[in-house]
């Protein structure tokens, strides 16, 4: 597909699935899910027989945001890490696990109308599938943490032993961005993969989680950038202003993840094994548009065409 073709394709569905607003909605939950969740993963790393893991974990999280909206981040975690830990812990992962999961939800609601389905399976299911991949994530995120910590530290005595130790430094300095970069993309793949109620093949995840994964490392360090040099959220909200970037930072985040769903859905059905819109399978035929989500998508409202082609497809199945 040529690359003007794909970005035109891209435009209309995210118009006609009201991206933006997804984004919106996706980014509330995150921001209500975010202080709980951080601080159930710093929490748990302090049982991890790592040294200082805690100062590691926001040592690696600290480039990728903002500065106002870290220095919120941190200065909460440290009031929360201050208190009764037990009795917080259990609070912590109740609430992250009910707030992440609705977030999750909201993804799988946009993956949804990418691929122009509805959904069919039960609610039970969906919110297992909800609470099973927020802990997957917390999992994935602790292990890959552990495996970095402990993987550098074991690496710097090895070669402290070999007498190369300088160079081991230089190296993994220039290993760990890619590295990182390429968990990212795998956890991302992999919640494409998981959320929507289709049949997936990985090989169709990864343009999207690829170019999601690159937009999002991109598009945090230019907004950081911004807020640096350019950005005056101290003068308009005052005390505030940490919370609008951080709230701005998430709802970036938020639209590029919906973007690379739309991005993965257009390949896939523009492919020749790929499925047809609003089919669950490959080779399973299109069904009607009055029976996938796009009849009535969310953008209606704001397009006239969209209200006309409702109404001719009603006129015509009269």
């Amino acid at each position: 597909m040529a690359l003007k073709v794909l970005l035109r394709r891209i435009y209309v569905a995210q118009d006609n699935h009201a991206a933006f607003d997804t984004a919106a909605q996706l980014g509330f939950y995150c921001i209500l899910s975010v202080f709980p969740l951080v601080f159930v993963l710093t929490a748990l790393l302090a049982y991890l027989p790592l040294a200082h893991a805690q100062a590691q974990l926001l040592g690696r999280i600290r480039p990728l945001i903002p500065p106002e909206a870290m220095k919120l981040i941190e200065g909460r975690i440290a009031s929360l890490l201050g208190t009764h830990r037990p009795k917080l812990l259990g609070a912590g992962v109740a609430v992250a696990l009910w707030a992440a999961s609705c977030g999750v939800d909201s993804a799988r609601k946009a993956l949804n109308l990418a691929y122009d389905v509805k959904e069919s399976r039960p609610f039970w299911r969906t919110q297992l599938i909800a609470i099973t991949s927020t802990i997957t994530a917390a999992v994935f995120v602790l292990l890959a943490v552990g495996v970095l910590i402990a993987g550098g530290n074991a690496g710097h005595w090895l070669a402290d032993r070999l007498g190369v130790d300088r160079g081991f430094t230089l190296a993994l300095g220039v290993v760990r961005w890619p590295l990182t970069a390429a968990l990212m993309m795998i956890g991302t793949a992999v919640a494409y993969d998981l959320l929507p109620d289709v049949k997936q093949r990985f090989l169709f995840m990864l343009p999207g989680a690829t170019t999601g994964t690159l937009l999002w490392l991109g598009a945090s360090w230019a907004f950081t950038q911004y807020v640096k040099h350019f950005g005056s959220y101290d003068v308009t909200y005052g005390s505030l202003a940490g919370v609008v970037v951080l709230l701005t930072w998430i709802y970036i985040s938020a639209f590029i993840f919906v973007i690379g769903g739309e991005i993965n859905a257009i390949i896939e059905h523009a492919a020749p094994h790929g499925k047809q819109e609003g089919a669950r399978r490959p080779r399973e035929p299109s069904p009607p548009p009055s029976e996938r989500p796009s009849f009535l998508p969310p953008g209606a409202a704001k397009k006239a065409r969209v209200g006309a082609r409702a109404a001719s497809s009603s006129s015509t199945n009269h």
